[in-house]
């Protein structure tokens, strides 16, 4: 019997190693749902030649910084105001950050320029010249969850599929890959 429960215990640690060892531990989000420096390069020539988007009787919205960026820093393309160029940038992203062998945080993060967002800075990245260092904040959700096998289940409900490094969520198709927070992209 206590040969058994060596084994167990040896078992038990190795799997748990597997995550704290560096494994699985670390951010996890869909790299083709975030936005890259060139998603924005189409953005930067409609105001370089200042592109009327769309006009209307209480006047003529031209692309400009301001107005892709609030007063707040947060980014925004989504009124019918924006024209062609409505909804071009992803300006929302879903990201786990796994932190050990029982806790992940789930952020959902809203496209700012960097060191305006709030909360965390969970992905970071350069859009160009002209709207320069950008980040996507979100504040943190935390969850316990447990591995078994190759999956991961969460205590909100969420059930994960490992593959190969990263994450697919049941019943989705995307793929969650790790990805470095502190880099910019």
């Amino acid at each position: 019997m206590p040969l058994m429960m060596a084994a167990i215990a040896i078992i038990g640690l190795s799997s748990c190693q597997k995550l704290t060892g560096g494994g699985m531990i670390g951010w996890y989000t869909d790299l083709s749902k975030v936005a890259k420096q060139s998603d924005f390069n189409v953005i930067n020539e409609a105001i370089d030649s200042k592109e009327v988007l769309s006009s209307y009787r209480t006047g003529k919205y031209i692309a400009s910084y301001d107005l892709f960026i609030g007063s707040d820093g947060q980014y925004n393309d989504s009124a019918a105001s924006f024209g062609r160029l409505r909804f071009t940038i992803p300006t929302v992203i879903n990201t786990i950050r796994i932190v050990d062998s029982n806790t992940l945080i789930f952020y959902v993060g809203y496209l700012y320029v960097d060191g305006r967002g709030y909360g965390d800075a969970v992905y970071k990245l350069y859009a160009g010249r002209i709207f320069g260092n950008m980040a996507y904040y979100g504040s943190p959700s935390y969850y316990t969850y447990a591995k078994a096998d190759n999956k991961i289940l969460v205590s909100n409900g969420d059930i994960y599929t490992i593959v190969d490094g990263g994450l697919i969520k049941d019943g989705g198709s995307s793929r969650l890959s790790k990805y470095d927070p502190t880099q910019r992209h």
